[in-house]
C-alpha cells in the first residue's frame, strides 16, 4: 500500500481527531519530511487536512473522487475493485484496461476515470464524458467459459447498476433495457458496453465498462439529450457520492458475476424480470437496415430478447429497441 494511501487510512481510523507526526512515522517507517510530502500530494488530491500545532494530522474532509483510499474500504466484495485504479483523462477506459489485461493483470482490476476523451457506447456511439460529474469506469473479467456465454454478461452488469441505483435511491422508477441500457423514468441514465478477448473456444478477458450520469445538472446537457437522458441528480432531485455510488455497484456486480459464471444468467432471469423496461411492450427493434415489431416477450437464458411477431417468436440476439409511442 502507498505512503499517501496509508495516511489516508490513519487519519480516517482517528475519526476525526488528530494523528500526530510521530504516530505516522513509527507506523509508515519514513521520516517527518517524507510524512509532510505525503500529506502535501493529498492536499493537491483534494483531501483536506489540517495541520495542528503539536498534535499532528486532521483529516477534516476526503474528495469526491474514485480512488482506491476512497472506494477499498467501502468494498465487501473478495477480488473485484480492490486493485483499484483512477486516472484524471483517459481516451476510453475500455481501451486502457485492454492494456492493462494485455500485461497480464487478474481478474477484478478496476479502472476509473474523471472523464473520458474517446467514450464510448455500443455502435461505436460518443459516450457525452463531462468532467468530475459521472462515473466511467471499467472492470477486468477472466471468466472460464465459452465466448458464446459472453453475449449476457451487458445483462448482469445492467442489473448490478440498477440494483444499486434502487438500494440507494428507491423511490426512483429504475429499469433495465435490453441489451444494456439503464433507464430512470424512462430516460438513459447508465450504458454498458462490453468488449471481448478470446480463443476460439475460451476467453481471455471480458472488460465491461460503464458510464453512469451521477451529478450532472440540466444544464450540462443539450436540449436534445435533455429528451432521451438524465442522472440520478436530476432524477432524484440531490447530489450523489460517486465513490459511494461505484462501491455499491461493484458490491452488487460480484455476487451477480459468480453466480452467472456458475449456473448461468438463467437464476438472475426472475431479478431481470423485475426491471425489465420492454417486458410486455410493443417494439421496434432495428438491426442494421432491417426493422422488427413485435411484443417484447422477456429475456431467454441465453441472453436474447424474445419478440411475438406477426409471424411467431424471434430471439433477437443484437440490436436496438425502441418503444412504438403510445405502448
Amino acid at each position: 500500500m502507498k505512503p499517501a494511501r496509508q495516511i489516508v487510512n490513519l487519519l480516517r481510523e482517528a475519526g476525526g481527531a488528530e494523528v500526530s507526526s510521530r504516530t505516522i512515522c513509527e507506523h509508515l517507517g519514513i521520516s517527518r519530511a517524507a510524512v509532510w510530502k505525503h500529506v502535501e500530494s493529498l492536499r493537491l488530491e483534494g483531501y483536506v487536512i489540517a495541520a495542528c500545532s503539536r498534535r499532528g494530522y486532521r483529516l477534516d474532509r476526503s474528495p469526491d473522487t474514485p480512488t482506491a483510499a476512497e472506494v477499498v474500504p467501502l468494498l465487501t466484495t473478495a477480488r473485484l475493485g480492490h486493485d483499484c485504479r483512477h486516472v484524471r483523462e483517459t481516451g476510453s477506459t475500455n481501451r486502457e484496461m485492454a492494456r492493462i489485461a494485455a500485461e497480464g493483470a487478474l481478474e477484478g482490476v478496476l479502472l476509473s476515470a474523471d472523464s473520458q476523451s474517446q467514450g464510448r457506447g455500443r455502435l461505436e456511439r460518443v459516450w457525452h464524458s463531462p468532467p468530475a460529474d459521472n462515473l466511467y469506469f471499467s472492470l477486468l473479467l477472466r471468466p472460464s467459459i465459452e465466448p458464446g456465454r459472453a453475449v449476457s454478461l451487458p445483462l448482469v452488469v445492467g442489473l448490478a447498476v440498477a440494483e444499486a441505483i434502487v438500494g440507494m435511491a428507491p423511490e426512483l422508477e429504475t429499469l433495465v433495457k435490453w441489451p444494456n441500457d439503464i433507464l430512470i423514468g424512462g430516460r438513459k441514465v447508465c450504458g454498458v458496453l462490453c468488449e471481448m478477448q478470446a480463443e476460439a473456444d475460451s476467453v481471455r478477458s471480458v472488460i465491461p465498462g460503464v458510464g453512469l450520469n451521477v451529478n450532472m445538472t440540466t444544464r450540462d446537457f443539450t436540449e436534445a439529450l435533455l429528451e432521451t437522458a438524465t442522472s440520478l441528480r436530476i432524477a432524484a432531485g440531490r447530489v450523489f457520492s460517486r465513490v459511494e455510488t461505484l462501491a455499491a455497484i461493484i458490491n452488487r456486480m460480484e455476487p451477480l458475476y459468480d453466480l452467472w459464471r456458475a449456473e448461468g444468467l438463467k437464476p438472475l432471469l426472475p431479478r431481470i424480470a423485475d426491471l425489465d423496461a420492454l417486458c410486455g411492450k410493443e417494439i421496434t427493434l432495428m438491426q442494421g437496415r432491417e426493422h422488427l415489431r413485435g411484443i417484447s416477450d422477456g429475456i431467454q437464458e441465453d441472453g436474447a430478447l424474445r419478440l411475438k411477431t406477426e409471424h411467431g417468436i424471434v430471439a433477437v440476439y443484437s440490436g436496438e429497441a425502441f418503444l412504438v409511442r403510445g405502448t
